[in-house]
């Protein structure tokens, strides 16, 4: 065993907050770490201080905040990595197949490439729009489905369509849309028919 002690420059010890002025171990329980390397850098307040300096920005700055996320909610990432977060909360999660909100974003860009922004469902061209209210869906926003109902959130499974689309379909199985085409056919001798365009508004 060693009897040499590891220098320890005293003066790195502690440090001064300089907004409150009071003394705290230099560590992370006291300080927020402003760069770990190559040489560990601290914030110069105290992290009472920084959380309570943040919290008066974000009071003073509300509407510069809404207005920020709502254009980063407009973006791939953004849209998508909301989607990615609801998606995570449902029991069809699937974590090999979409382990991070950019897998899910590469499998919009996987279909966009083919289609665009058409929905496979209807042929309307989809949105991004946010800011509607929570209440309020836009019908034409993209939404994530489960072709499938009953399997989980895979990539062969998942699809990109209109949320009305997404919402009319629910758990319709394959069987149930071939008997509903047949009872259309018999009735009006084909099913190329149209809806009203105007409910999309």
């Amino acid at each position: 065993m060693s009897l040499r002690k590891k220098f320890v420059n005293s003066t790195l010890v502690n440090k001064i907050c300089t907004k409150c002025g009071e003394t705290f171990p230099r560590d992370d329980q006291h300080f927020y770490i402003t760069r770990p390397y190559p040489e560990t850098r601290w914030d110069c307040y105290c992290i009472t201080c920084r959380n309570k300096k943040t919290n008066e920005w974000r009071k003073q700055n509300k509407g510069r905040i809404a207005e920020i996320r709502l254009k980063y909610l407009k973006t791939d990432k953004g849209y998508f990595g909301e989607m990615f977060n609801q998606m995570k909360k449902s029991k069809y999660y699937d974590k090999s197949e979409f382990p991070d909100k950019e897998s899910l974003i590469k499998h919009w860009h996987q279909q966009k490439e083919k289609t665009g922004f058409i929905c496979p469902g209807t042929g309307v061209t989809m949105t991004m729009i946010k800011g509607r209210g929570q209440n309020k869906k836009c019908l034409t926003n993209i939404s994530k489905d489960r072709l499938l109902p009953w399997e989980n959130y895979t990539k062969q499974n998942t699809i990109f369509v209109a949320w009305k689309f997404n919402n009319d379909k629910k758990a319709i199985t394959p069987k149930n849309a071939t008997a509903y085409l047949k009872l259309v056919e018999e009735r009006f001798n084909t099913v190329e028919l149209e809806e009203d365009m105007g409910i999309w508004n």
